[in-house]
């Protein structure tokens, strides 16, 4: 549960959000989630920390290595077109990784398809091995992704965090994020319900995904609402 200064961060949504999905997740075949689809922009992005690069990995070589996504999460990444950027320090040793393409990007947890704009990519996420989670890891695979984000001609990456994920929130605000939009799922067995994405209504392992597509990112859009 978080402490008391989360909650009064995350204001009367994002705890409402909280316990919701918690009760969920006990529930067992009934899923909740509310998310906040947002942008962050390769000018807010951190420069290489010295010391690291960061260069992209095939699937033959990140088979090489032990990493908490799935073989076949793995697979359904590339076969999207996903990049796998891997981190590393001096010794050449593997810091981390995260995932980035032009999109449209498929979850695997869930049965949304995002879509993009032209100027900008999709950030599947990235994870960062226990014992480099202090150091410089994360602003070195951020570094590679303005990296590649420059190199593909885009000015910003997209992705989707819980509303209640205060870390993931107010680690994107400091590099000057924006929500460009919302989504609250619902799944009932076999079932899941999206009323931001069609076809709203999907059954899940059928093959079908929920499109949702994700507006440019502008001065008028806001981060954080919820921490307002």
């Amino acid at each position: 549960m978080p402490d008391i200064s989360s909650l009064k961060l995350l204001g009367a949504a994002g705890i409402l959000s909280y316990a919701a999905a918690r009760l969920a997740a006990k529930a067992g075949m009934i899923g909740y989630s509310r998310l906040l689809l947002v942008a962050v922009p390769v000018s807010g992005m951190p420069e290489m920390p010295r010391g690291f690069r960061v260069a992209p990995m095939s699937a033959t070589e990140l088979e090489k290595h032990s990493i908490d996504i799935s073989p076949a999460v793995q697979r359904l990444r590339f076969a999207q077109g996903m990049t796998c950027l891997a981190a590393f320090n001096r010794k050449e040793e593997l810091v981390g990784i995260s995932w980035v393409g032009a999109g449209p990007f498929e979850e695997d947890a869930m049965p949304i398809r995002f879509h993009v704009p032209a100027d900008a990519g999709w950030d599947a996420g990235l994870w960062i091995k226990p014992q480099f989670r202090m150091g410089r890891g994360f602003a070195a695979l951020w570094a590679g992704t303005a990296q590649w984000l420059n190199a593909h001609d885009k000015n910003c990456s997209m992705s989707w965090i819980a509303d209640y994920n205060l870390p993931s929130i107010l680690s994107h605000k400091r590099m000057g994020a924006v929500t460009v939009g919302r989504v609250l799922t619902f799944r009932f067995f076999r079932w899941h319900y999206m009323a931001e994405g069609r076809p709203r209504l999907v059954r899940l392992n059928s093959g079908i995904a929920s499109n949702v597509r994700l507006p440019h990112a502008s001065s008028d859009s806001a981060f954080g609402s919820i921490l307002a």
